[in-house]
């Protein structure tokens, strides 16, 4: 097999993030069969892609790759196995964060008001997001990350400061689109602070809230800035929002007639394929 031989010669892979780990082929394989191809075919996926790996090849070299040769088999995309990528998107130049966590909260039942004014016990206070469900009143706060770096103990701890100087909430939430370091999730626990993030809590991530309700951000689409910063700021920030929207809608958001024609087809195809594979 070829990936015991790329094994032996211990290929090095340079994450976003800088860190340099050795290729670990079941790593992949174990992706790509999430995203829904079968054994058979992720192996041999994983057999093409070592013919081009190289030592020093980056993360998003080799995800490049496995899109590309994911996307050679019929019926598949490979934008599921991209989903944490599509949030890296989703940043201060087009649809503020905040913006899109509020909206998936509201997705889950929740009622929200975002960019609220609030007088603490010794400051003002400037609240991401305000949810309340079922009798219970959270402070949210949002933090984002464009490149994948840990949201870390000094973040947990700047919103829980701010929870103490506030009365009229029952309790403090905070949101991330990459993960927790250990420290936070340490301190997150300790006082009760409600931590959301990828792959945490474990099986209740954001990648769940997003799948569990079908909720795959517009930017999974492959189209060019200008028309995702356009439907992101009309509010269309959800594949199925683009959906609903139909191509009138699309073209009301400020798309040309061909762009909104074109995206109303990928979404309708996207959604057709990513309801199918979670």
């Amino acid at each position: 097999m070829i990936f015991v031989l790329a094994r032996q010669n211990k290929i090095s892979v340079i994450k976003r993030d800088g860190r340099i780990e050795e290729y670990n082929p079941s790593k992949i394989k174990r992706t790509i069969t999430k995203a829904g191809i079968d054994a058979k075919t992720a192996t041999k996926i994983i057999e093409e892609l070592e013919e081009r790996l190289y030592d020093g090849i980056t993360t998003d070299e080799i995800l490049s790759i496995v899109l590309d040769l994911l996307g050679k088999h019929k019926g598949f995309s490979g934008k599921v196995y991209d989903l944490k990528g599509s949030l890296y998107k989703l940043g201060p130049a087009g649809y503020e964060f905040e913006k899109f966590v509020a909206k998936l909260l509201e997705e889950h039942g929740y009622r929200t008001s975002t960019n609220q004014m609030v007088k603490g016990e010794c400051v003002e206070h400037e609240i991401d997001i305000i949810a309340e469900k079922d009798g219970s009143r959270y402070l949210v706060e949002c933090k984002f990350h464009n490149i994948p770096i840990y949201t870390g103990l000094k973040e947990v701890m700047y919103t829980y400061a701010r929870f103490l100087d506030l009365d009229g909430f029952d309790g403090v939430w905070l949101f991330t689109n990459t993960k927790f370091s250990d420290e936070a999730k340490k301190y997150g626990k300790c006082r009760g602070v409600k931590l959301t993030g990828w792959s945490y809590p474990k099986g209740r991530g954001i990648e769940f809230l997003l799948t569990s309700k079908n909720l795959y951000p517009i930017t999974l689409l492959d189209v060019n800035k200008h028309v995702l910063d356009t439907l992101i700021m009309s509010g269309i920030i959800f594949c199925k929002d683009a959906m609903n929207a139909g191509i009138d809608g699309l073209k009301k958001a400020g798309l040309s007639n061909r762009d909104a024609k074109r995206v109303f087809h990928m979404v309708r195809e996207v959604l057709a394929e990513l309801n199918n594979k979670y």
